[in-house]
């Protein structure tokens, strides 16, 4: 034989044996079972990556078989989970938390109120509220109660009861403290809430109107109350002698123009239409409303009847509103605009009347005083407002 040929022989045999070792097939790997660990939940994906479909989630305890298959775990059915999410069932998991009986008793604790989910995530919707103390019949599934009635509690809001929980006693409403004790009164808003805690988080357990008196200290940025309680500071001013009567709200009448006022001026408006150089800014631009100077906490009423299509906060209008007015006086798509307010007591996409209160006067964003800057638009863009509520100098205080 030639060299060359019995060269390629050689290498044929070769090859031959190696491809015989590749192919050899290898022993089945044994199914095992296990237990969803290290976490709450497992999501359950249809491929061993991140990147393929959720097909459902599985909870902590909640045992599973299937072979490993490098950093996955492939469930008997196909599907899969991250392997670091199982353990084995005699290793470092807890045993399977047993479910409680359909028909045990809860109550809310842990918190004023908890969510009722149509299913057991918090990405289900929601279908409900249950207060702190109610009860409710279900069972434990993992880290929820399923309820006998439909929907799904988070288990860490929900302690076992034996018998029907009585709703908590209100806190006690804060108190009117007398003049000669106060250290602060309500400033800068028609009322306040008093917090449980010094966080707005805690829950609210009362309200207090401008110009209460009130004793407490300075802690960080809140009122810590003498009575219980804590209000924010910046609705807190020093209180140095007696308190001048609060006012009555105040509601221009309705002058029967294409728009009504919207709030009274107590003197005259502080700012036409037109370009100016702003107080704050430095800069001259285009002033885009009428700036109505009035009391902080006067009402605001809607100039015309409409569709509320706006409450937002921005850095330079502060709190706002927005009401689309359809058609008036034959002109289309008129809107009417209310920046700087203290606060709104109308939603978005909520009909209001004409005259209608929808918030009160403030001095939030940028603002040198508490006024109304009022904007009112026609296809969205800004026009002068005295075209429809009438001449600046004809406005009522």
């Amino acid at each position: 034989m030639r060299p060359t040929a019995r060269l390629l022989s050689v290498f044929a045999a070769a090859l031959l044996a190696v491809v015989g070792v590749l192919v050899v097939p290898t022993p089945a790997q044994a199914a095992e079972t296990r237990v969803v660990c290290n976490h709450d939940w497992v999501r359950v994906r249809s491929a061993a990556t991140t990147n393929s479909r959720e097909l459902g989630r599985l909870s902590r305890g909640t045992a599973v078989t299937g072979t490993q298959q490098g950093s996955w775990f492939r469930l008997d059915d196909g599907r899969f989970v991250a392997a670091y999410y199982t353990c084995a069932g005699s290793g470092r998991a807890a045993a399977p938390q047993a479910s409680t009986a359909s028909g045990s008793t809860f109550a809310v604790c842990r918190t004023p109120w908890v969510r009722v989910r149509a299913n057991a995530t918090t990405r289900s919707a929601e279908v409900g509220r249950l207060n702190q103390g109610a009860t409710f019949s279900g069972r434990k599934v993992g880290t929820w109660i399923q309820l006998d009635n439909g929907g799904h509690v988070a288990a860490y809001y929900a302690c076992a009861s034996s018998a029907p929980v009585a709703a908590p006693a209100p806190a006690p409403a804060p108190q009117r403290v007398a003049p000669s004790a106060a250290t602060h009164q309500v400033c800068r808003t028609p009322w306040v809430r008093v917090r449980a805690k010094a966080t707005t988080a805690s829950a609210e357990i009362g309200r207090l109107t401008e110009g209460t008196p009130m004793a407490g200290r300075k802690v960080g940025s809140w009122i810590q109350l003498d009575s219980g309680g804590a209000v924010a500071a910046y609705y807190a001013c020093a209180y140095s002698g007696a308190l001048a009567p609060v006012a009555a709200p105040v509601t221009v009448p309705d002058a029967a123009t294409p728009l009504r006022q919207p709030t009274g001026t107590l003197g005259s408006p502080t700012g036409p239409y037109g370009q100016r150089f702003h107080p704050i800014l430095r800069t001259w631009r285009l002033h885009n409303g009428i700036d109505i100077g009035n009391r902080a906490g006067e009402p605001i009423v809607a100039a015309e009847a409409g569709t509320v299509t706006t409450v937002a906060r921005d850095a330079s209008a502060g709190l706002y509103v927005k009401i689309d007015h359809g058609t008036v006086a034959g002109t289309p798509k008129v809107g009417s605009g209310y920046l700087h307010m203290a606060s709104a007591v109308v939603t978005r996409g909520q009909r209001v009347e004409r005259g209608q209160v929808i918030g009160y006067v403030g001095n939030t964003g940028l603002s040198t005083k508490p006024h109304l800057h009022f904007m009112v638009y026609e296809s969205g863009r800004p026009v002068n407002p005295e075209k429809y509520i009438g001449p600046l100098a004809s406005l009522h205080a």
